[in-house]
């Protein structure tokens, strides 16, 4: 192989490359922010791995002002094919949301966004208000720039909720886990741009 040829096949390679070497981490394009396309929970036997779904950003008032950060992930064997968004919030099994925040504001108005969501997307929510009470106690203090919100569910133990690192409780009701998917995922969602940026990488 002469001296051209071998540079041309160098660049072919190079160029095959890059497409994967864009798909290592999943990035919302405002903030820059990334997240890992694949992450693997647990260990040993108990261990599984996730596929990054996709990212979104969730912005305010005309101004746009920037909220929050959302990365959602479900388990890497689930076969996705139409109605992603429907598919991601109703199928049981493992999923995370991660969620950035990007601002401080009050706990009354971090509940006040989940549920009014969730009001909106149910009639009749019967099935799962008590847990829906659970959940928005966990939120005490105000939050703040820089604050980490992590939502994984395991049909075998339910939604574990952590803030900041800390574990605030453990909710084992299904239908609670698709009423909290709908504030990004739903029918009626916070934004239907970012349930389109949150299934972008199915």
């Amino acid at each position: 192989m002469n001296q051209k040829t071998r540079i041309i096949s160098q660049i072919l390679f190079l160029l095959l490359l890059i497409p994967l070497l864009a798909h290592a981490a999943m990035v919302e394009p405002k903030t820059k922010r990334e997240y890992p396309e694949e992450v693997k929970v647990g260990q040993d036997d108990a261990a599984y791995t996730l596929k990054g779904t996709g990212v979104a950003l969730r912005e305010k008032t005309f101004m746009k002002v920037d909220v929050y950060v959302i990365a959602s992930y479900i388990s890497a064997k689930a076969e996705i094919q139409d109605n992603k968004a429907q598919q991601v919030k109703d199928l049981d099994v493992n999923k995370r949301l991660v969620m950035d925040l990007t601002r401080g504001f009050s706990a009354e108005k971090l509940k006040k966004a989940f549920s009014e969501v969730i009001e909106k997307n149910y009639q009749d929510m019967s099935m799962f208000k008590a847990d829906m009470d659970t959940f928005l106690a966990y939120f005490t203090k105000d939050a703040e720039e820089g604050d980490n919100l992590v939502f994984d569910y395991q049909p075998q133990i339910g939604l574990t909720t952590t803030v900041n690192g800390e574990v605030k409780g453990v909710i084992n009701n299904f239908e609670f886990v698709k009423a909290l998917w709908t504030v990004w995922f739903g029918d009626k969602p916070a934004s239907k741009g970012m349930r389109e940026d949150l299934v972008t990488y199915l």
